[in-house]
């Protein structure tokens, strides 16, 4: 029977920045690495406008193998949007392409919706979004 899949998060850094231009607050970034038995399978980075009347975040993956002997070949970027809508939390994968973490040095190819939508990568990183969201606590204004 193979081993169950138990991802943990480890919180790494945060900073603000802005104003925002339709708001006028500082939008929060939150960053860190997800866990699965051990080993690191994503990283993760977390920005949101606290005073947009819309509860919304963007949530930008880096998914693959870290460590010893891998390079940016070894991953792929994803994104998604989170909104609160009255049903409960939601993530939309949006297209990675369109976003910052597409340059990033850390990833070999920025993926689009239509790319992850019906794979298993889509199942891993809506995992990967649901405990990031329930236990980073920075993400503390998100979730109330």
């Amino acid at each position: 029977m193979p081993e169950e899949s138990k991802l943990a998060i480890e919180e790494s850094g945060e900073s603000s920045f802005g104003p925002c231009e339709c708001c006028g607050q500082m939008t929060s970034r939150v960053w860190g690495f997800v866990y699965d038995q051990d080993a690191a399978t994503a990283a993760y980075y977390v920005e949101w406008t606290p005073g947009h009347e819309v509860t919304s975040a963007t949530f930008d993956l880096i998914i693959g193998a870290w460590g010893e002997n891998t390079d940016a070949s070894d991953r792929q970027a994803v994104s998604l949007d989170f909104r609160k809508l009255e049903s409960g939390p939601a993530f939309m994968v949006t297209n990675a392409k369109n976003r910052a973490v597409a340059s990033s040095s850390l990833v070999s190819n920025a993926l689009s919706r239509e790319e992850v939508i019906g794979t298993a990568t889509a199942a891993h990183v809506f995992a990967i979004c649901d405990v990031i969201y329930l236990e980073d606590r920075r993400l503390a204004l998100l979730r109330t």
